[in-house]
């Protein structure tokens, strides 16, 4: 073969090598929803339980269903996290196993434990509110050191405020996290949901994957049950939060501009 016949050969199967790489990059668009608030209402849990997707499933701590609810979860192969209470800076009467600034730290530790004991199967963490608590560094490392003893948990950060502490506390102490990109129902108006849902589909098709937090909401939930399948239709792969999470460890995300994310 002559040189540069064989140099041209070279040339395009680097070239065709590149592509491939390339094509298989873009094809990798993977993103989670995370469905907090649960525990509370058995229906809305069940529907949840039973949602024909990889949804990953929140469940408030020491809530009336949430034993209940997570072993179905897990037997109906959803992945499970802990939603746990932090004190947000607007007073919202507390849910039952809130972690508070006034805690020491023998109540903090006490109550963490309670909170965990109430929700079997619990693969991860995200805070439910949290503006307040989750702004200060003492009280993250009391959080993250004793979340840093158990086994292979991950911690989500909510984003409730823009001064939150977490994911830098986290990754401190080794915990694998990520921080949330959209919040899908910051109100549960069908066109707010159908807004940020097309957002949350840009930013994966951007960085290549994303986290969403949405609500048991039935407006929500018919949403998503009519409108899943625009995720495949774009090449993006719905996984649970742990999956998306060896892939993407560490990576930087946005942080909370909704305008009701200073109430959380």
């Amino acid at each position: 073969m002559p040189g540069h016949i064989h140099q041209y050969a070279g040339r395009l199967f680097v070239f065709v090598v590149l592509l491939a790489a390339f094509s298989a990059a873009d094809a990798e668009k993977i993103a989670s929803i995370i469905i907090d608030d649960l525990g509370n209402n058995y229906e809305q849990g069940q529907t949840v339980v039973n949602f024909p997707a990889a949804l990953t499933l929140s469940i408030l701590p020491q809530t009336t269903f949430a034993t209940t609810l997570a072993n179905q979860a897990h037997a109906n192969d959803k992945e499970v996290m802990l939603h746990l209470p932090l004190q947000s800076v607007e007073h919202h009467k507390h849910s039952p196993g809130t972690l508070t600034l006034h805690m020491t730290r023998h109540q903090f530790d006490h109550s963490l434990k309670q909170d965990l004991a109430s929700v079997p199967h619990v693969r991860g963490i995200n805070n439910h509110m949290g503006s307040l608590l989750s702004q200060h560094p003492g009280h993250m490392d009391w959080l993250m050191a004793e979340i840093s003893t158990l086994d292979n948990i991950y911690f989500i950060d909510s984003r409730t405020s823009h001064k939150s502490v977490i994911a830098d506390t986290a990754s401190h102490y080794r915990i694998p996290n990520l921080v949330r990109d959209v919040f899908l129902d910051p109100d549960a108006k069908p066109e707010t949901i159908r807004k940020q849902f097309e957002r949350f589909i840009d930013v994966v098709k951007r960085k290549g994957y994303a986290i969403a937090i949405a609500h048991p909401y039935p407006t929500t939930l018919s949403f998503l049950r009519n409108n899943l399948d625009k995720l495949a239709e774009h090449g993006i792969e719905l996984v649970p939060v742990s999956k998306l999470l060896e892939l993407r460890e560490n990576e930087k995300y946005a942080t909370c501009s909704d305008t009701t994310c200073s109430r959380l």
